[in-house]
This record gives C-alpha cells, sequence and structure tokens, in this order.
C-alpha cells in the first residue's frame, strides 16, 4: 500500500515558509469542550445550543478567535484569566460581554497557556502532527508554569503542529515533538523559539518575515536586544519587495524581503483534485545587510 500524502508534507518539500503570516486574533476565548464531541463547524459541536454558537460567531466577529479546547477541567479562559465552571448558558453570556469590550472576572492564571490544534476532522494532518506535539509538550512540560491544551482549528492545517502561546498571542507552526524541549526552555527564558515562531502576533506578514530574519542573523553574531523596524518604500518597480530600516539592540541593519510564489495544498482533500494546488505568495527574507 502507498504511504498516505499529506499537505503539511507537500508544502514544506516544495519549500513554502511557515513563517510570516500576518497577525494573530486581536485575543483568544479558550472554552472547554470534550475533543470527541468537536465538530466542523466547531459551533456544530455535539451539545453545543444554537445560542452558543451564535455567540461564538459574535466574538469572531468582534477579531475574537473561540477555541474549543480540551486537556484540563477549566472552563472559560480569556487572556490570562479563567473559570473553573461555566454552564453553556453562562458561557454563551461571558461571549457576548467579551465581544461587546466586557472583561471576564475570575481568577489569574500566571502560566503560559499552550494550545495545540489536535483538530483531526478539520484536517488528517492535525490529528497525525499535532496530537504527537501535543503529547510530548503534555510529557515534557511543567504543569506548576504551562498550561497544555489541545484546539479546535487554529488556521493553517498544512503548517501542523500549530499552536499559540498565550497570553501573548505568539503563533507557532511545524512544531516537531523532538523540538519540544528546546521550546518550552526558549518560552521561560522570554525568547521566541525561532525555528517555529511565526513572528510577532502584531506585525503584518512582511515585517514578521523581516523580524524573523534579523533575530536569525543577530543569533548567528552573538547580537541580542529589542528589535524595532521601520518600513521604508516598495521599490516602484517591484511592489513585491519590501525594505525595512531595522535595530536589535544597539545594531542597525537593512532587511529585504520578497514575494515569490510557492505550490500549496491548503488541505489534505485538495490532493490530487485537478484545481487542488495553487499558487500562492508568501513573503520571504532575501537579504540582512548591517549598516554602520
Amino acid at each position: 500500500m502507498a504511504a498516505r500524502i499529506f499537505c503539511r508534507d507537500l508544502c514544506a518539500e516544495r519549500g513554502e515558509p511557515a513563517s510570516g503570516l500576518g497577525p494573530s486574533s486581536k485575543s483568544y476565548v479558550l472554552l472547554h469542550w470534550p475533543r470527541g464531541d468537536w465538530r466542523v463547524p466547531r459551533i456544530k459541536s455535539h451539545g453545543m445550543s444554537e445560542g452558543l454558537g451564535q455567540a461564538i460567531l459574535a466574538a469572531n466577529a468582534a477579531g475574537i478567535h473561540v477555541a474549543l479546547v480540551d486537556g484540563d477541567d477549566i472552563g472559560f479562559t480569556h487572556q490570562d484569566t479563567v473559570r473553573d465552571h461555566v454552564t453553556p448558558e453562562e458561557a454563551e453570556q461571558l461571549l457576548m460581554h467579551i465581544a461587546g469590550g466586557g472583561v471576564l472576572e475570575g481568577i489569574h492564571d500566571p502560566r503560559l497557556t499552550i494550545v495545540c490544534c489536535t483538530d483531526g476532522k478539520q484536517d488528517p494532518c492535525c490529528a497525525r502532527y499535532g496530537f504527537a506535539t501535543w503529547k510530548a509538550l503534555r510529557q515534557e512540560a511543567d504543569p506548576n508554569r504551562f498550561r497544555i491544551l489541545q484546539s479546535t482549528h487554529l488556521g493553517g492545517c498544512r503548517f501542523a503542529a500549530s499552536l499559540v502561546v498565550l497570553p501573548q498571542r505568539a503563533r507557532y507552526s511545524r512544531l516537531e515533538p523532538l523540538q519540544v524541549g528546546d521550546f518550552l526552555n526558549c518560552l521561560e527564558q522570554g525568547i521566541p523559539y525561532l525555528p517555529a515562531y511565526r513572528g510577532n502576533p502584531s506585525y503584518d506578514a512582511p515585517a514578521q518575515t523581516a523580524e524573523i530574519a534579523l533575530l536569525e542573523w543577530a543569533g548567528q553574531r552573538g547580537i541580542a536586544g529589542d528589535v524595532t523596524l521601520h518600513k521604508t518604500e516598495s521599490d516602484i518597480s517591484n511592489p513585491d519587495q519590501v525594505h525595512f530600516h531595522a535595530t536589535i539592540g544597539t545594531q542597525h541593519a537593512t532587511v529585504t524581503v520578497g514575494r515569490p510564489e510557492f505550490a500549496v495544498n491548503t488541505r489534505c482533500v485538495t490532493i490530487g483534485e485537478p484545481a487542488g494546488t495553487k499558487n500562492v505568495a508568501r513573503w520571504v527574507a532575501t537579504s540582512v545587510l548591517a549598516e554602520n
């Protein structure tokens, strides 16, 4: 029997970067829902009322990502505040409150929360790669410092394992189980784990790409410090190229990013379909040059 082909592997083999996918949602709500009851779309999950589904859509419209999560019994989370137990009716009211700009009243959880997509109903890559990484995280993470959850779709099945670190909103992709130890060490130090980092969650895609390139360049030279980026005008003759004046610590540099196209399959079901493979423009760094 031929080995199964996964969209994640195809896109990685074609060289599509997992970084620089644009800003994260402005905040995340984590709603406890048993993994066996998840459905696609999530608002049709088993046992979910129409009112709660509509509240999830209202939160989404307000820029809030609502993830159904499993891994502990905490009922409802927003930012770093938790409620241990909520009924579906209470969850509906809380979501509408937060969507309207309200603040969740509850208990402060000082731990970093790592949410890992394992939503096999969305795509087989999320089950195959996401579950393996989630399992490694559960085995290696100190539960006093990290809260490890599996979740519904986080975006980008072909980048599995896909994760979000909260409350920072930092997104990571293609994190392998063998990388989990280094990943956790970086998070404890308050620095991004560059091999899987998607970039500053508040930056747009080209700025994220430039930031990662600068951090990698600086790391190779033993340079550390805060990063600042200032976008210059795009080349008039080439709108798919952007230059940034960048600073890390006291070092100044110019970072150039371009936007080539990659052949991608966004989900496994598209593999082999006549129109399943698409060309997608993605930002990549082309140079980092030190400035005097």
